[in-house]
């Protein structure tokens, strides 16, 4: 047991004005550590996800996923199919990367 504990808790004595031997003084500092080692558990605080870390993982997640990437064939990267013919145009969206010019690969 450190000696933090056993200082805070002979403080506190002093302060409530309440005197303790030190056997007592080392028993109530070890109920004390045993309760802060254990306050996150006993109030949930170990399994309630962090929203910054949650954040954080997803961030990263899209950003491999961009990364992984390609350049679209089809519209050469445009994101626009352009149709031509003899008596008439046509410009849409391209079906392979729906317009972004980059799809996933083995899309």
């Amino acid at each position: 047991m450190s000696d933090y504990w056993k200082n805070t808790i002979a403080e506190a004595c002093e302060d409530a004005g309440l005197s303790a031997t030190d056997d007592q003084i080392d028993t109530i500092a070890s109920w004390a550590e045993s309760a802060h080692e254990n306050y996150g558990m006993a109030h949930g605080h170990n399994h309630i996800p962090n929203p910054a870390v949650i954040e954080l993982e997803n961030a990263r997640r899209e950003l491999m996923a961009e990364r992984e990437k390609v350049s679209c064939k089809p519209c050469g990267g445009s994101g626009w199919i352009v149709s031509r013919g003899p008596s008439h145009s046509s410009v849409s969206t391209c079906w392979k990367c729906r317009g972004e010019g980059r799809h996933a690969l083995g899309l």
